[in-house]
């Protein structure tokens, strides 16, 4: 393992008052810690059985275990802005290292490029 990637691991926590001044609903707030990642290749069988299932496999990564804590959000390249959710988290090598399969997150996506309507 070469440990050649730098990620963001994103936990996102409910806000103190869950609504703002004007009653809306508050945005979560992000805690957000980089750590070394290997980044590994994502097979067919697995990515054309996430298609079937509605998900699109975009990356996986291997990550120490002392360093994932549950967190839901990966930013990488760090600092890019590009983030996908954690699909599926999978413990190997004796509890060292958990894998990380990582799917886009296409809702925010649209938002920034507008979706169809353009």
């Amino acid at each position: 393992m070469r440990w050649g990637e730098q990620i963001t691991l994103i936990a996102l926590s409910d806000p103190a008052p869950r609504t703002n001044e004007h009653g809306f609903p508050a945005d979560r707030e992000e805690t957000a810690t980089t750590a070394f990642a290997d980044k590994k290749s994502v097979g067919y069988s697995e990515f054309y059985k996430a298609q079937q299932a509605g998900y699109t496999t975009e990356l996986k990564f291997d990550v120490r275990s002392f360093e994932y804590t549950g967190q839901q959000i990966v930013e990488y390249p760090v600092s890019s802005g590009t983030r996908y959710r954690v699909l599926r988290t999978y413990l190997h090598g004796n509890g060292e290292f958990i894998e990380l399969t990582l799917v886009d997150i296409p809702e925010v996506q649209e938002a920034e490029g507008g979706g169809a309507d353009g």
